[in-house]
């Protein structure tokens, strides 16, 4: 049986469909170039450009780079400009149509030939990132990009996929981690976007990092909600209020709230940590027990989202800061 007839795999969550029975969803965050390159854009794809070219930015010449919940492939059209001197990029996704928009198509632009249009190695798999430690190999990568996909399956899945990140991650390898931070829920599935499964809160995704044996090295907010994000500075020291309100005057909201929020995660809607693999760390029996198991090599020499609230009155989706639609009714 395959994997998708065995797992039950959506798009988004639509009504008559029950959360607990799915396993993830695919639908993909924005393509933040197309975005730009038409004119209209929302603070999420300020916060997406922001945070692939970040993660670029940190990779190093020869290493090997896991890019997890892959989708579109958008780290690679700034990897081609900033980075051609890592070893290889893998990216992995559960969903086929996915990777095979990589194979088409780089940020805006058609490629032909994806083997000959990248200076490094490119490398796809297809299948869940709980399965992907028993198809790649261990202690093998230097850095992995886990951003915006981690909500879109169910927790103890989400688990699981960190723990591999540990598995297969290099000792002192680094990982790019981001997700929606989502504080107060009615219930397990009270998602703000009907795209995601699950939405981790910042304590508990800093708490599972931890048990998974990961240090943490940084944590940033990534973008925030206009209102909410002015009632939280209205507490903050009448300095931090006053460069605030100096900004605003400037930076349009998708913009500021990309910027701002970086110095504030605890009020921030998205969040990243830059977490590091570290062999001499002390961590939870699970944990240590998970990583014990004998290391599971591939055959193969190698190793999916923006955010949108379902708007009552229109039936269909809006930017959380602008409350302007796409065409296509979403804002990821």
């Amino acid at each position: 049986m395959s994997e998708k007839n065995s797992r039950k795999i959506v798009y988004k969550i639509e009504e008559g469909i029950d959360p607990s029975e799915v396993y993830c969803t695919t639908y993909q965050m924005r393509n933040f170039y197309k975005q730009f390159a038409d004119g209209f854009f929302s603070s999420l794809d300020v916060m997406n450009y922001i945070q692939h070219h970040k993660a670029v930015m940190m990779m190093k010449k020869g290493w090997r780079v896991l890019d997890v919940c892959c989708g579109r492939g958008l780290l690679l059209p700034l990897m081609r400009y900033y980075k051609k001197e890592v070893e290889e990029y893998v990216g992995v996704d559960i969903e086929e149509k996915n990777i095979n928009e990589q194979k088409r198509r780089s940020g805006v632009r058609p490629i032909d030939d994806l083997d000959s249009y990248y200076p490094f190695k490119v490398t796809h798999l297809i299948c869940s990132c709980e399965d992907m430690d028993s198809r790649l190999e261990h202690n093998s990568f230097d850095f992995i990009v886990y951003t915006s996909a981690i909500e879109h399956m169910q927790k103890e899945v989400g688990i699981h996929s960190l723990q591999n990140c540990w598995n297969l991650m290099k000792d002192g390898g680094m990982m790019f981690l981001s997700c929606p931070n989502t504080r107060e829920k009615k219930d397990p599935y009270d998602t703000q976007y009907a795209a995601h499964l699950y939405e981790w809160d910042l304590e508990e995704l800093t708490a599972e990092v931890e048990k998974a044996g990961f240090s943490i090295v940084e944590t940033f907010g990534l973008v925030a909600k206009v209102r909410d994000f002015e009632e939280f500075m209205k507490e903050r020291p009448n300095e931090e209020m006053l460069r605030y309100q100096k900004l605003k005057k400037y930076l349009p909201s998708q913009w500021l709230m990309s910027f701002f929020p970086i110095l504030y995660p605890e009020a921030a809607a998205e969040v990243l940590l830059i977490v590091q693999k570290d062999n001499s760390r002390t961590v939870s029996k699970g944990a240590t027990s998970y990583r014990s198991r004998p290391e599971k090599k591939s055959p193969l020499p190698f190793p999916g989202k923006g955010k949108r609230r379902r708007d009552p009155r229109k039936g269909g989706f809006f930017d959380v800061s602008s409350g302007d639609k796409d065409e296509g009714g979403n804002s990821e």
